[in-house]
């Protein structure tokens, strides 16, 4: 975890509520309160919803309750799955003198466009 991160966790104080809820509030900004639900794995502030990743909200939580905060990540943020995903062997291609020539016409980008009116200053 990055000192940056440490730093913000450090200025929120946690509180439990009942259940899997808890109140999150920062102590340096006075009346932000947000509530975070790790059974459902959302936060008031919506960015884990968004992110899919747990904000700062959710790690304090996380980290008031002991528990692992990897855990509370989607797997295809993990390491395991982006090996496993380059598992297989990527074929090396040979370059443009060595490949085949065919009788048909070269596949060329379409001609360039002039759009009407006056052109833009650079």
């Amino acid at each position: 975890m990055s000192s940056g991160c440490f730093l913000i966790i450090s200025c929120i104080q946690c509180s439990w509520s009942g259940q899997q809820l808890f109140e999150v509030s920062h102590t340096a900004m006075i009346g932000e309160k947000y509530v975070v639900d790790l059974d459902k794995q959302e936060c008031s502030c919506r960015k884990w919803a968004i992110t899919s990743i747990p904000y700062c909200h959710a790690i304090t939580v996380i980290r008031f309750l002991n528990l692992n905060a990897e855990d509370y990540l989607p797997h295809w943020f993990l390491k395991s799955t982006y090996e496993e995903t380059y598992l297989s062997l990527i074929y090396p291609v040979n370059g443009p003198h060595l490949w085949e020539m065919t009788s048909y016409a070269d596949v060329l980008p379409p001609a360039k466009r002039v759009l009407p009116g006056r052109p833009k200053k650079k």
